[in-house]
């Protein structure tokens, strides 16, 4: 028998009109046992797993953004260490909800956590879907962070746009058409400009010293439904990565739709590459994005991308 821990952020999108009356309600659907918290901060988090812990929860569920559920499991990973981390239940709190849609979870929160309830007390194994985790070094943080998505360049300023438009389904939708019109129209537009760092992939450094994007992750679909990756991830062995320089695709600008909900296959020229890695290392890089929180630094940093430990999730 599972015991449940429900981590509430009140500050995700979707959990902001619900106030405290939407956290209540969570807690009532989980029943009478449930190890229920608040989070109003990032800071509350360590403290929130340490109780928790001692409690003896053994399922977390996590209403939040794509965000909460990474600072969650990257707290619990450096305070305890990955092997005893309990099984995921990610609740769709936030706006993308992209790591809920991995699980394959569908429907509203509170109707998820009926069924979860409903499952566990019908005696019901639990199925896990198992990823693996993104291990993310940045010196200036100083702490270690385990995502699903590492994003930078292009995909870095898109979503700075996107939150600075003021967020929402229809408004990413409407800016991926405008980013379409503008590629086409004006190649050299600021959005599309290419970033400058050194990149090393499994220890070997690629000719160019710029690139348009890099998307590394454990997961099948990005922000917005993007399904840049050709490689499939195998959790604790490696992740997918697509690289992308300009010069491709100025060649091909018509393109832009298939490169963020296809994919494109690697080429000779070493101006895209799709495949999987264990290791990349971003130096001087300028901005970037983990799943869906973007982490803007004063200067440039050396990011370093490794393999991370694996997750599981319940899901139905």
């Amino acid at each position: 028998m599972y015991s449940l821990g429900l981590i509430f952020n009140p500050l995700a999108s979707r959990n902001k009109k619900g106030g405290k009356e939407g956290f209540e309600t969570l807690k009532e659907a989980l029943g009478k046992r449930v190890k229920a918290y608040v989070t109003e901060s990032k800071g509350d988090i360590p403290n929130v797993l340490k109780e928790l812990r001692e409690k003896g929860a053994t399922l977390l569920c996590i209403s939040g953004g794509d965000g909460s559920i990474q600072h969650v499991i990257s707290n619990y990973v450096n305070l305890f260490g990955s092997e005893s981390l309990p099984p995921i239940f990610p609740l769709p709190g936030g706006t993308m909800n992209m790591i809920t849609a991995e699980a394959g979870l569908k429907g509203n929160q509170v109707s998820l956590c009926k069924r979860l309830v409903h499952s566990i007390q019908k005696g019901k194994e639990l199925r896990i879907l198992k990823r693996g985790l993104i291990r993310v070094t940045d010196p200036k943080i100083g702490y270690e962070n385990y995502s699903f998505t590492w994003l930078d360049g292009f995909l870095y300023k898109f979503i700075d746009w996107y939150y600075r438009e003021g967020g929402g389904v229809g408004k990413a939708l409407r800016l991926t058409l405008r980013a379409g019109v503008i590629v086409f129209i004006s190649p050299n537009h600021e959005l599309f400009r290419e970033v400058t760092s050194r990149i090393y992939i499994n220890g070997s450094k690629l000719p160019y010293e710029s690139h348009l994007l890099i998307a590394a992750g454990t997961i099948s679909r990005l922000v917005f439904g993007f399904r840049v990756f050709v490689k499939e991830a195998n959790p604790g062995e490696n992740f997918s990565l697509f690289y992308l320089r300009s010069p491709y695709l100025k060649k091909a600008v018509f393109q832009l739709p298939r490169t963020l909900y296809i994919g494109l296959p690697s080429d000779r020229s070493g101006s895209v590459i799709n495949d999987s890695a264990k290791n990349v290392q971003i130096k001087g890089n300028t901005g970037y994005v983990i799943d869906g929180e973007i982490y803007k630094p004063d200067k440039c940093a050396d990011i370093t991308l490794d393999v991370g430990p694996e997750v599981r999730f319940v899901t139905f």
